[in-house]
């Protein structure tokens, strides 16, 4: 399992990879980024932890993802199981810099980017019709200069957001709710480590948390999640340590202990290895 974190948006605050087929490519990370991620699925199915819960992906998912929120996407590409997807990644506070004529989108995207209660998983009530406009926009997108690229990235994803707009609206006033396939046990689990992810580990006090054995606790998670415990407690960790390193003037010392790592030089070789630059060269990059 990689851990990863997009890493570009101050370059490329708005980027597109429109129905692309990931049965082949795909591969299961845990990650965050600084950006909004929404996520359209095509075809395929699977589950995503998000938010301390367990939602089911079915063709027609459309996932939204905040800024330095965990998640992880399992995806099933097995023999005759194909992942066709749609991907916008970008920076809300870019993107809001278009949106002066549209007030109404522009609240939307603040709903989306900044209300802690706004639904985050919607089912679109007309596959087809949202398959063809994004294949439409695919195409827009293949005809493009390089010069024109942030330009009409943000053009089309204008355009989605108000295509999206009334669809959300209906769904968060009918409290729509994704099926849901976590039990109690991964709820308090993904909750217990929410609490506890900035302290030392024991196996035993989670185990005695959610009332089961150390070896139950351990094979449930891996099952119901596809991750470790100590793959998801250290994204978990590095979501953290990203954040601070972007948003505070704390020493890198300060942040590997503030989320859970005594050891200074250990967090920063593990900082490295999971993210692929060290601390202090994650933090140069903040805009």
């Amino acid at each position: 399992m990689k851990l990863a974190n997009y890493l570009n948006l101050n370059n490329r605050p708005i980027q597109l990879s429109l129905y692309l087929n990931r049965t082949e490519s795909f591969r299961e990370i845990i990650h965050s980024h600084q950006g909004i991620e929404l996520l359209y699925v095509h075809e395929g199915a699977g589950r995503v932890v998000i938010e301390q819960q367990l939602i089911d992906i079915v063709p027609g998912t459309l996932l939204c993802f905040r800024p330095y929120q965990l998640h992880h996407v399992r995806m099933n590409t097995g023999q005759g199981q194909s992942y066709i997807r749609s991907m916008f990644l970008f920076e809300p506070s870019t993107l809001s810099q278009y949106l002066t004529p549209f007030p109404s989108i522009y609240q939307f995207l603040l709903y989306i980017w900044k209300d802690p209660y706004a639904v985050q998983v919607i089912r679109h009530p007309n596959k087809e019709e949202a398959d063809r406009l994004l294949q439409n926009y695919n195409f827009r997108l293949t005809d493009q200069s390089s010069q024109d690229a942030t330009e009409e990235n943000a053009l089309l994803l204008i355009s989605f957001l108000h295509y999206l707009k009334p669809i959300w609206e209906s769904q968060s006033k009918a409290h729509a709710h994704p099926s849901m396939t976590v039990s109690a046990h991964i709820t308090a689990m993904l909750q217990w480590i929410e609490e506890h992810y900035a302290s030392e580990f024991q196996l035993s006090e989670l185990a005695q948390a959610v009332h089961l054995s150390p070896n139950h606790v351990s094979y449930l998670f891996r099952k119901e999640t596809g991750s470790s415990l100590t793959e998801y407690l250290t994204a978990r960790r590095m979501k953290q340590a990203c954040l601070l390193l972007r948003t505070s003037s704390l020493t890198v010392q300060e942040i590997g202990s503030r989320v859970g790592f005594d050891n200074f030089s250990y967090f920063c070789q593990l900082f490295k290895k999971k993210m692929g630059i060290t601390p202090l060269q994650y933090r140069s990059q903040r805009g």
